[in-house]
C-alpha cells in the first residue's frame, strides 16, 4: 500500500473532521512521539545519575514530574561530578520549555480558522496564551528536541562512558 492509500485508510477510521493538510497531521504525530522518546531518555539519564530511582515508574509520570526528578538528580550529582551541573541545568531549562509547548499541543482544541481550515487552537487565559498550533509552531518544536537530546548524550558520556553514543 502506498503512502496516499495509507493516509486515506487512516482518515477512514474516524468521522471526526481532520485537517486536510496531511503534513500537519504528520507533524503532530512526530512532535508527540518525539517528545515521548525524549521524556524516556530523560528518565534514562535520571536513572544513571541516581541509581535508586525506578526508571519504569518514572517513565509513567508526567513531563513536569520527570523534569522535577531530573533537576533533583542533577543537583545531587553535581557535588561529585561538577561537569554535569551546567549541562544538566541547560537540559532541564530546555526540557521545561518544550514540556510547556507539548502541553500546548496536547491541550489545544480544534477550530475552523479564518481560512476555513481545521487546526488546533490553544487558549489558556491564566498564562495569556491564545494562538493556533501552526505548522511553523510544530516545526520549531520538533527542531528543538535534539537540543535537549544532545545535552543528555553529553551527560551520559560523563556518567556512563561505557554506553557510548
Amino acid at each position: 500500500m502506498n503512502a496516499e492509500d495509507n493516509i486515506k485508510a487512516i482518515r477512514g477510521l474516524t468521522r471526526i473532521a481532520l485537517p486536510s493538510d496531511d503534513g500537519y497531521l504528520f507533524r503532530l504525530g512526530v512532535a508527540l512521539y518525539s517528545f515521548a522518546s525524549l521524556s524516556s531518555f530523560v528518565a534514562e539519564i535520571i536513572s544513571h545519575l541516581d541509581p535508586t530511582v525506578n526508571r519504569t515508574e518514572l517513565q509513567a509520570k508526567t513531563g513536569g514530574e520527570i523534569l522535577n526528578a531530573f533537576r533533583k538528580s542533577v543537583k545531587t550529582i553535581k557535588a561529585d561530578t561538577p561537569s554535569v551541573g551546567p549541562i544538566g541545568q541547560a537540559a532541564a531549562d530546555l526540557f521545561e520549555e518544550l514540556n510547556s509547548k507539548r502541553s500546548d499541543i496536547v491541550h489545544a482544541y480544534p477550530i475552523t480558522n479564518t481560512v476555513k481550515a481545521q487546526i488546533l487552537h490553544r487558549r489558556l487565559d491564566v498564562k495569556d496564551k491564545y494562538f493556533e498550533v501552526t505548522n511553523e509552531f510544530l516545526d520549531s518544536f520538533i527542531s528543538r528536541l535534539h537540543d535537549v537530546s544532545d545535552k543528555l548524550y553529553d551527560i551520559r558520556k560523563i556518567v556512563r562512558p561505557d554506553l557510548g553514543d
